[in-house]
């Protein structure tokens, strides 16, 4: 059968929350899929255990040391061929039903081109319901908040979507192009999500899918991941105040994205 989306695992040194996270997917996923692990030159076997455990419609990727996040994720991208990518964390936990919803999603309209789920974590809190705001002032909204069962649960277009789960199309890629790998870790979804607005497309926030995301599972070294995000935000804001400059008179809709409020 052939495959309808390329699921692009990047992982480094999640050995346990790896193979949770796949086979939970193998789990939850009636499409037909192909998975592609990047491994960022991780220490603690987690390619082995991959070997070891023999899943289907899997190849692995081994970097000899760590890529970055949009390095590795570009990586798993050029490997595949089916007409849509999901960019997956490897410490995302989805739930049934998660694809079908996104699929829908992006399949309804062309013009999508990125679209991303309600992320919950293991206490019931919000960690992704998009991103809104301005291009230079945005946030994630609902961060942490108690989900409530009509919270964020309205389909909307918004500035960008968590990039722990991330579908993009692969027909865009030409246009689009790929991560920018000048991103170690963090902000590389949000430029694409911005990118992606600057040539006229949409970026969706499909709460119909509901997936689990404990942030920060996949490090614990926040001292580094201060560093990334400082180096990554410093970056981000210079390219996109560049563009700024040079095309003031641009569409406001692309440098903002308002939010629908809802209510518990």
């Amino acid at each position: 059968m052939e495959k309808l989306v390329d699921i692009v695992v990047v992982s480094y040194n999640t050995r346990s929350l790896l193979l949770e996270c796949l086979q939970l997917i193998y789990k939850h996923t009636s499409l037909p899929f192909q998975i592609y692990v990047v491994d960022n030159g991780s220490q603690d076997g987690s390619v082995q255990a991959l070997k070891k455990n023999s899943f289907p419609h899997l190849q692995v990727l081994r970097n000899t040391r760590n890529l970055g996040y949009a390095r590795a994720c570009n990586q798993g991208i050029l490997q595949g061929n089916s007409p849509y990518i999901v960019l997956c964390n490897s410490d995302v936990m989805v739930q049934e039903g998660w694809l079908e919803p996104l699929m829908a999603c992006i399949q309804s309209d062309p013009n999508i081109a990125v679209v991303g789920p309600k992320m919950i974590d293991g206490q019931g809190r919000i960690t992704a319901a998009g991103v809104f705001g301005t291009v230079f002032d945005h946030q994630p909204r609902g961060y942490l908040e108690p989900n409530g069962l009509h919270l964020y649960n309205e389909q909307e277009d918004c500035l960008s979507v968590c990039g722990a789960l991330y579908m993009i199309r692969r027909d865009l890629l030409s246009e689009l192009g790929l991560f920018d790998e000048n991103y170690f870790f963090y902000f590389e979804e949000t430029d694409y999500s911005i990118n992606a607005r600057w040539h006229g497309y949409r970026v969706v926030y499909c709460p119909q899918s509901v997936i689990r995301h404990d942030v920060g599972g996949s490090s614990r070294n926040h001292r580094q991941l201060r560093q990334w995000f400082e180096n990554s935000r410093n970056y981000f804001e210079k390219k996109w105040k560049i563009n700024w400059a040079e095309h003031p008179g641009e569409e406001v809709g692309i440098w903002q994205a308002g939010s629908h409020q809802e209510t518990n």
